[in-house]
């Protein structure tokens, strides 16, 4: 690897005084070790590979923490009136980091981590940016209330990130995915205004329905990836928890440094009124029809496909993960289903016998102490994670670097299959548990109470030292997004829009990018906030088109797409009007 010294982009020394003036000196920072610490992310790729290729594009310009709305206002104030672009950080987990060249500061709002209110009356919960599911759950649950469900590590994730984006749980099939279940938003918009969204937009009026007067400004936020602005507050639903204000222990109790390892420490049972069944089918179609089969019948609050994410969440080493994929130690077709005794104690018999004859007609068997007694007992992690996740971290031991999202109804999980299988066979795997979805079922999660439309996913896991590995994680997804375009289906399951899909795809609308880029300009008229994240502006797009154009070609000639450069001609304003202008002057 080449030596190289990697020099940060530097802000202006006026800028930095301001900022500092605004937050204080303790709260804000260019040091240099700081700075590397929100340069990698954890559940992606690309900022690893930065690291190898020596890029110092991964690296913001200073970090800003600031701990009020007023003072996020003040900040994002002065990257317009400097023309500095911000990106806003609280996980940590994906698209953080800067999107170009340019000095960028990183708007970390850890110390805006409040509860702000439960509402028993109108069962909601308002919460600043960085307060998390576990703390929403912990407080709300002392009131026999939660938020319907977590997502990949409770305390970790921070509900307004999972708001831009999608936020997806495994309680999803009752409960929908958080954005059904957002009340309101509080946002710094582009500019440092005030924008807010459903009746609290509404002076006056009491925060308690998604809805007000016009249009539903909420949908300008989700899948917005941190374009539309800084999410500062959020108020959202709660719904009836029966599981006690407290979570169950493992009976051998908490587990320390020295015996973290072991597997009795993993085994709590599930909350109180609350069981998981698990069942095993003997191939794809018998699992998809009983999946169907389930979510039609009313019952369950969850209901999933877990496939090789059993070996990650449910092994507490790496090395067991590894021996339990080689001998394929769980099942490869497989569904459960999350019960809840919500309106009765006899709810979960009630949902039992139900699924008793579901599980039959499709050929299923539990897994029970009669039947795999131990890959029963392994899968136990799973009794509280859908509560307070913590285990599903364990899919980073050696390193997460992204992977693919499908969405459609439940024969999705097929198709999806298909995909990952020809990716394999065109790019190679990076790492064993790569083919997890293709040589057994993908993860599929229910996100609509009759399974009207799911999400599936698969990912890859390349050693964080090859870069070759690296390499390849691009290349995949976009090979996944290009293929489901071409084929009429949707590229991110989640809804979302993200570069260079936008941009480079214009089949999708056709042409939505063109109306993305109009919103932007109305938003973000400086262009400051999270460029280019969801969509690349005009100047944007041209500058990068000569550095993109190759592997995206590469991928549209795989999937039997035209190339980028006859789409961009046609996709560009100023360029086809130059070309009337050229044209029209030949004529006379």
């Amino acid at each position: 690897m080449e030596k190289k010294k990697i020099i940060p982009a530097e802000l202006p020394s006026e800028v930095y005084r301001e900022l500092e003036a605004i937050v204080g000196k303790d709260w804000i920072t260019r040091d240099r070790a700081i700075l590397e610490t929100y340069s990698k992310l954890s559940i992606e790729g690309k900022t690893t590979l930065q690291k190898h290729m020596k890029d110092p594009t991964s690296l913001h310009a200073c970090i800003v923490l600031p701990a009020t709305v007023e003072e996020v206002q003040a900040v994002v104030r002065t990257a317009n009136k400097y023309k500095v672009p911000f990106i806003p950080f609280t996980n940590g987990q994906m698209l953080c980091t800067p999107t170009n060249a340019k000095p960028t500061i990183c708007i970390h709002l850890s110390r805006m981590n409040r509860v702000l209110s439960i509402d028993e009356d109108n069962m909601t919960a308002s919460v600043e940016a960085y307060a998390d599911y576990g703390q929403v759950l912990a407080d709300a649950a002392k009131v026999g209330l939660w938020n319907g469900g977590t997502p990949l590590s409770t305390t970790l994730c921070k509900i307004s990130s999972q708001a831009a984006f999608a936020g997806i749980w495994q309680t999803s099939k009752k409960y929908g995915l958080l954005d059904r279940n957002i009340i309101s938003l509080t946002m710094v918009l582009p500019t440092g205004e005030i924008f807010k969204t459903g009746a609290n937009a509404i002076a006056g009026v009491k925060d308690f329905w998604e809805y007000a007067p016009g249009p539903d400004l909420f949908s300008l936020v989700r899948g917005s990836l941190g374009t539309a602005g800084i999410i500062v507050e959020v108020t959202v639903k709660l719904h009836a928890w029966v599981g006690g204000a407290d979570m169950p222990e493992p009976p051998a109790g908490r587990p320390c440094i020295q015996n973290f390892h072991k597997p009795e420490f993993d085994t709590a049972p599930p909350p109180d009124k609350h069981r998981l069944f698990w069942m095993e089918f003997p191939d794809y179609d018998s699992e998809i029809n009983a999946f169907r089969a389930i979510a039609h019948s009313g019952i369950g609050i969850g209901l999933n496909a877990t496939g090789v994410y059993n070996s990650y969440y449910c092994s507490q080493t790496q090395e067991m993960t590894e021996k339990r994929v080689k001998e394929k130690f769980f099942p490869d077709w497989n569904l459960y289903v999350i019960s809840a005794g919500i309106t009765s104690d006899r709810q979960i018999d009630y949902e039992k016998k139900v699924l008793d004859a579901i599980v039959a007609k499709h050929h299923g068997t539990y897994l029970s102490q009669s039947h795999k007694p131990e890959v029963l007992y392994a899968l136990a992690p799973w009794n509280l994670d859908f509560t307070r996740h913590v285990t599903g971290y364990r899919m980073n031991r050696r390193n997460y670097a992204g992977g693919v999202f499908f969405g459609g109804a439940p024969e999705i999980a097929k198709h999806h299959t298909k995909i990952w299988k020809d990716a394999l066979s065109i790019f190679g795997q990076t790492y064993m548990t790569d083919r997890g979805g293709a040589d057994n079922t993908v993860f599929l999660y229910a996100v609509d109470p009759a399974a009207r439309f799911n999400l599936t996913e698969t990912d890859m896991y390349p050693d964080p030292m090859d870069v070759k590995a690296l390499q390849k994680c691009m290349p995949f997804m976009l090979y996944g997004m290009a293929r489901n375009i071409s084929m009429k289906k949707l590229p991110i399951g989640f809804g979302i829009s993200l570069e260079p899909m936008t941009s480079f795809f214009p089949e999708q609308g056709p042409n939505a990018y063109l109306f993305f880029r109009k919103i932007r300009k109305i938003l973000d008229p400086n262009g400051v906030s999270s460029p280019g994240r969801q969509i690349f502006s005009e100047e944007e797009y041209n500058a990068l088109a000569p550095l993109m154009t190759p592997l995206i070609d590469k991928m549209k000639k795989l999937v039997a797409m035209n190339p980028v450069l006859a789409k961009m001609l046609l996709g560009t304003a100023s360029i086809l009007g130059k070309i009337k202008t050229l044209t029209s002057r030949k004529t006379a």
